[in-house]
C-alpha cells in the first residue's frame, strides 16, 4: 500500500516519452570503500563542491544491516568517521540487498537518503535526512510499504525532494514517485508514473527548480532476453 502523508500528490505529469533526453550524471562513479566493513556493491556517493558524501550498508552478525554515511574531503582517499543514518533493519539479507540512494544540497547542507529496508514497522521504501551536513539524521519515514526489495533514487532542489522507486508491491515491475515540498519533512502520496504496458525498473530522478524528471528502463517480458529500452517522464510541481 502507498503511504499517505496527509497531502495529495502535487506534481502534474506530462506523457511518457521514449527514449527521452540523456540522463545527466549526478552521482560519483567508481569504486569507493569508505569503511573496511562496507558492503562494496552498496556504496553510493554524491559530490558536494570539492567533497564527496557516501552512504552504504554494513552487515551485522545476524545478517541485518546498518545504513552509514561519511564524508571525504579528497575524492575518496580519506573518510570521516561513519555516522549511522538508520539502524532499524531487521532482515537477514546480508550484503544481498539493494543499495541506498543519496543526494546532497550544497546550499542547505541537507543530505537525503532513500532505501529499501525491513524494520519492525514493516518492509518498504524509507527516507531519512540530515539537516546538519550528515552529522545526525532524523528518524526514517516510510515512503511506500511493500515486500519486494526495490531500487530507489533520490534528488533535491531547495525545499523540493523527490524519491523514485521500483514499486515493492507490483506483480509487474513499475516505477513510482513520491515528492516533498518541505525539504523531506512531509511527503505527498506516491504514485506510479510508468505505464501498465511496461516492465519498469531502475529509476533515476532529478529535481531542478519546479521540475522533476524521471528515467527508467523498460525490460523485455521474457527474462531470458536482456533487451531494455529507456523511458522518461517529466512533471511540474504545482
Amino acid at each position: 500500500m502507498l503511504f499517505a502523508a496527509c497531502q495529495r500528490n502535487s506534481v502534474q505529469w506530462a506523457e511518457i516519452t521514449r527514449p527521452g533526453p540523456p540522463l545527466p550524471r549526478t552521482s560519483v562513479h567508481g569504486m569507493l570503500v569508505p569503511a573496511p566493513d562496507a558492503c562494496p556493491a552498496s556504496v553510493r556517493a554524491a559530490r558536494v563542491g570539492q567533497r564527496i558524501v557516501a552512504a552504504w550498508w554494513t552487515v551485522r552478525r545476524d545478517s541485518s544491516a546498518i545504513l552509514n554515511v561519511a564524508w571525504s574531503p579528497d575524492g575518496g582517499s580519506n573518510w570521516s568517521a561513519p555516522v549511522v543514518a538508520d539502524s532499524t533493519d531487521r532482515s537477514a539479507r546480508g550484503c544481498g540487498r539493494p543499495p541506498p540512494a543519496i543526494a546532497a544540497d550544497s546550499a542547505s547542507g541537507y543530505v537525503h537518503l532513500a532505501y529499501f529496508a525491513e524494520s519492525k514497522s514493516g518492509r518498504g521504501i524509507f527516507f531519512a535526512h540530515s539537516m546538519d551536513g550528515g552529522k545526525t539524521f532524523h528518524s526514517p519515514v516510510p515512503i511506500v510499504f511493500g515486500d519486494n526489495p526495490a531500487f530507489v533514487s533520490v534528488a533535491s532542489s531547495g525545499d523540493r525532494v523527490a524519491v523514485a522507486y521500483e514499486d515493492p508491491n507490483s506483480a509487474q515491475p513499475a516505477v513510482g514517485v513520491a515528492v516533498s515540498t518541505t525539504m523531506g519533512h512531509i511527503f505527498h502520496t506516491g504514485e506510479v508514473v510508468s505505464s501498465d504496458a511496461e516492465r519498469a525498473r531502475q529509476p533515476s530522478v532529478i529535481v531542478r527548480g519546479d521540475t522533476v524528471r524521471v528515467w527508467w528502463s523498460d525490460h523485455a517480458p521474457d527474462p531470458r532476453i536482456s533487451m531494455t529500452r529507456p523511458a522518461f517522464r517529466q512533471g511540474i510541481f504545482r
